[in-house]
């Protein structure tokens, strides 16, 4: 059988999101981890991990759906749980920038819900390897002339840190968002989403164990409420 000729189906169209999809990615990646030096890791990545939330506010937002009570009720809590953790956390009192760094957060997680958004609008058409070609290429230039431009330091650490950054490239994003984007051709971008509430569980437990970062019982109860209203939103769209 003859080879796909690359973008094979795929309309003009489909390359401008494909490119958005990038700047989203951009955009999430460059606020969650500039969100880190100005928040806890526990509040980062619970607030990056409502995305799904925001992937089915703003799928509802486009297609003109009625927004079911259900989903207004799991807003709501989720909304508790947010306050919890930044306005009425302890951390605060410790922390001057915790809200800038909570704001930059929910942002990263703005600019998530945008990548999904884009990669379930390409991939009904354009095949996965295609798509992340150019979602991944346009995301690592922004970023790169973004940290050249700040002056960030890209050279000089030890072999051991760039090992460690292959790594990172290679697991979660080569082989975990290039799943997520497989998987946005059969499944909706809020069941897709739902995978990345594993997220704020996890990250704590690193924070905690690598880091000795403590959590308040307010804080473990807001960031429940967070995930127990992001993923009611889930279900109750699903």
């Amino acid at each position: 059988a003859r080879k796909k000729a690359p973008w094979a189906g795929s309309t003009k169209k489909d390359l401008w999101v494909s490119i958005l999809s990038g700047i989203f990615l951009a955009i999430h990646f460059g606020a969650w981890i500039g969100s880190l030096k100005l928040t806890s890791v526990t509040n980062s990545t619970v607030l990056v991990s409502t995305s799904p939330f925001w992937v089915v506010i703003i799928s509802r937002l486009i297609f003109k759906t009625r927004i079911r009570s259900g989903l207004f009720i799991s807003f709501l809590v989720a909304f508790t749980g947010v306050v919890f953790m930044t306005l009425l956390s302890p951390e605060i009192h410790n922390m001057t920038n915790s809200r800038t760094g909570d704001f930059w957060a929910l942002i990263g997680a703005w600019g998530a819900a945008g990548y999904i958004l884009c990669g379930r609008f390409v991939r009904k058409r354009m095949e996965n390897l295609d798509y992340i070609t150019i979602a991944y290429s346009v995301s690592g230039i922004i970023l790169l002339v973004i940290a050249v431009l700040s002056k960030q330091q890209l050279l000089g650490f030890e072999i051991k840190i760039y090992g460690l950054l292959v790594l990172i490239a290679l697991l979660p994003q080569l082989i975990g968002h290039s799943t997520f984007n497989w998987a946005l051709k059969y499944l909706s971008a809020p069941l897709v989403s739902t995978l990345l509430l594993g997220e704020p569980i996890f990250a704590s437990l690193l924070a905690w164990f690598f880091l000795n970062e403590s959590h308040s019982l307010l804080q473990i109860s807001g960031g429940i409420l967070v995930v127990a209203g992001v993923a009611g939103a889930i279900w109750s769209e699903t």
